[in-house]
């Protein structure tokens, strides 16, 4: 039987490594920004910027 929390965590931790490699000598406001589209898009499996920001699950109204 497959631990699909065990698996969204493996996913998740080797998403945050990759994001740090590319990321690197980028301010942390860069870096998180980067890490949250990559995110974004792996969830919603969307590239459209509003689809991305409702994967991510923020209130995006202002």
């Amino acid at each position: 039987m497959i631990n699909y929390n065990r698996l969204g965590y493996e996913i998740k931790r080797d998403l945050t490594n990759f994001c740090v490699k590319i990321s690197q000598g980028l301010k942390r406001p860069q870096q998180k920004f980067i890490h949250q589209m990559l995110y974004g898009i792996l969830a919603g499996n969307k590239l459209h910027l509003s689809e991305i920001s409702r994967s991510r699950e923020f209130d995006t109204s202002f």
